[in-house]
């Protein structure tokens, strides 16, 4: 399963410098964290383990699922290449989709990303 949710965070920090001793003191700082822009929740419905130059471990996906962008739903499909990185857990992602809205509404999209295997 791939979940996915982007939320734009602001940052609101009013900054003084005192010259004298270099000294930089941030205050009243609030983060204000607002909205998801876009939520997503695709299931993988095949993969294939592939090897990336040869010697890379990786794996290409088909993918669909369902989701929501500034309050318009949708659902997607798409393919993707996930490659780890280092075993730390870390991997990443390339691929293309095409999203369709419950009103008609179509749109294509590719991707490159970094993100981390749980």
């Amino acid at each position: 399963m791939i979940v996915v949710v982007i939320v734009k965070c602001s940052l609101l920090a009013t900054t003084t410098i005192n010259v004298n001793t270099r000294a930089i003191a941030l205050v009243n700082t609030e983060i204000v964290l607002q909205s998801p822009l876009y939520t997503e929740d695709d299931k993988t419905s095949s993969q294939k383990a592939i090897f990336v130059n040869g010697t890379t471990p990786a794996r290409a996906v088909i993918f669909s699922g369902h989701g929501m962008a500034k309050g318009v739903n949708y659902t997607d499909i798409g393919r993707a290449l996930i490659i780890p990185r280092g075993s730390s857990g870390v991997i990443e992602s390339k691929g293309q989709g095409a999203m369709i809205t419950t009103s008609g509404g179509k749109a294509s999209f590719t991707f490159h990303e970094i993100g981390r295997s749980f």
